[in-house]
């Protein structure tokens, strides 16, 4: 169990430094765990603080209708993915269309996060 728990911090660390590699980066943190850290959230939502706006949009996703706590989450969890992917792509050693791409993604996602408030 601690053991585990080690792993898990290990590899958290391991993310914001960037030294996973890009691909486990992107696809695991950035777009894997990223989703159901947000089913989370709307399930936070729904169940915790009553809010019932999201029974009828939750395929569009509108972050709009999150309570200031939702959003701050968002926020700072957006930053924790941007950090450690972006520094997984400066150490990528592979062909430049790759980290080019990556940046060109999470600078739409930190210019989308102005949406949220």
């Amino acid at each position: 169990m601690i053991y585990n728990y080690l792993m898990m911090i290990n590899y958290i660390i391991n993310f914001w430094f960037g030294r996973i590699s890009l691909w486990k980066s992107y696809w695991i943190m950035g777009e894997l765990i990223n989703a159901l850290f947000i089913l989370a959230l709307f399930n936070l939502e729904i169940r915790f603080f009553n809010n019932n706006l999201f029974y009828n949009q939750f395929a569009l996703f509108d972050f709009s209708n999150f309570t200031i706590l939702s959003k701050i989450i968002i926020f700072f969890w957006s930053i924790f993915l941007t950090v450690g992917i972006w520094r997984s792509a400066e150490a990528y050693k592979g062909k430049f269309i790759w980290i080019f791409l990556t940046l060109l993604i999470l600078s739409y996602r930190i210019f989308s996060i102005r949406h949220l408030f």
